[in-house]
């Protein structure tokens, strides 16, 4: 699945061959009623005629979700001022194997389930090259004033494809970055949690902290919960726990916060670099886990090692395969606390103990011998 450096590396190809020129041509599949949840396919037949003569005015991300700005009429290029109204956005979602094709350019984009070692198939870029246009698979269609067509692409159907109306319900509403205020208002944006390759919006150390006291999970989990950290996928994941030399079943109330501050920087840090680098794994660091990773589809019994000749390992956690080091990724206990089991032993114990206090009372109860009473013997005259 298509995770945050990807998303930006789609975002970067949209911004630097859209933006600023006007469609003359949007066509989707008809046939397709799962990639377009929205609409029906009359609404959708209006939204291709709409769509014709807009302006694209900017591009944006927020985790693994990207979307196009849409403006009615042509504007300079030398503002990013815009009119009052409604503002159309294209909002997407690769899901699992969504993806967009720029006729005639480049992209350095390949499927990582293909790779081996974390490397790009050898005649990739060739193959990719002779493909037919338009390319198999394709949802929708976009054309633009200087010939440039676009296409989006899923051979499974999980992606989602939306089309968005954002009213303009403040009159100082003049610029892109508030369209995209209001955008994130909307569903789905509105469940996202921060993005953490956003300096400037994601959570400091101490709300994270807060976050990491409330849950009771194992630390996988929650770095996939998209509410907590919008566009980390199983390999980012991976990938910070294993900078963090932290387990993936560790559970987060039993992290020191030396590992709590830790995690961290290491999810800031991931996160950043897979956008600057737009998830290019051959400009990742050569000391990342994600390079050796894929190699447990090779061949059974050579098990994958890191550059440092450490022993990859795989392990389930919450129904995702996780890797990770076991030799620096050890289960830790938080100081003063104690591990669920022996919690649990000793709260049975005690418990154990009260009940058999109590059985005892009620024995030594049953065992006291109450006084009885003595008949008298009937006098003379008794009936």
């Amino acid at each position: 699945m298509p995770e945050l450096g990807e998303v930006a590396h789609a975002a970067k190809l949209l911004s630097t061959n859209l933006k600023g020129k006007t469609i003359t041509k949007f066509i989707t599949d008809a046939k397709d009623t799962l990639v377009f949840p929205s609409l029906s396919l009359q609404d959708r037949s209006q939204v291709e005629s709409a769509y014709v003569s807009k302006r694209i005015a900017d591009v944006g991300r927020h985790g693994k979700y990207f979307w196009i700005i849409l403006s009615g009429g042509r504007q300079s290029d030398t503002t990013k001022k815009m009119k009052t109204g409604e503002y159309d956005v294209v909002l997407m979602h690769f899901g699992m194997t969504g993806w967009l094709k720029i006729q005639n350019v480049h992209s350095h984009f390949f499927p990582m389930e293909r790779s081996r070692n974390g490397k790009k198939p050898d005649n990739y870029d060739e193959k990719a090259a002779a493909e037919p246009w338009p390319p198999k698979y394709h949802k929708f269609l976009l054309s633009t004033d200087d010939g440039l067509e676009i296409a989006f692409t899923d051979p499974r159907r999980l992606s989602r494809v939306r089309f968005l109306e954002i009213a303009n319900r403040k009159s100082d509403m003049e610029t892109v970055e508030q369209v995209e205020s209001e955008l994130m208002k909307v569903e789905p944006l509105v469940r996202m949690g921060p993005d953490f390759s956003k300096i400037e919006s994601r959570w400091s150390q101490d709300q994270f902290l807060e976050v990491l006291a409330k849950r009771r999970v194992p630390i996988k989990s929650l770095l996939l919960d998209q509410a907590v950290c919008a566009g980390v996928g199983n390999w980012m994941a991976d990938e910070i726990l294993f900078q963090s030399r932290i387990h993936p079943e560790q559970y987060t109330n039993k992290m020191s916060l030396k590992k709590k501050e830790l995690l961290y920087n290491m999810l800031c840090e991931v996160c950043e670099v897979s956008v600057e680098t737009e998830g290019d794994t051959e400009k990742f660091p050569k000391s990342w886990l994600m390079l050796h990773r894929w190699s447990k589809r090779q061949k059974q019994g050579e098990r994958p090692m890191t550059a440092d000749g450490y022993i990859v390992d795989f392990v389930t956690v919450g129904g995702r395969t996780s890797c990770f080091v076991p030799e620096l990724q050890k289960m830790e206990n938080a100081p003063g606390e104690e591990d669920d089991d022996a919690s649990e032993r000793k709260q049975k114990a005690k418990a154990n103990s009260r009940t058999k206090k109590l059985k005892t009372e009620q024995t030594q109860k049953d065992k006291v011998v109450k006084p009885t009473r003595t008949r008298r013997k009937p006098r003379q005259g008794d009936r």
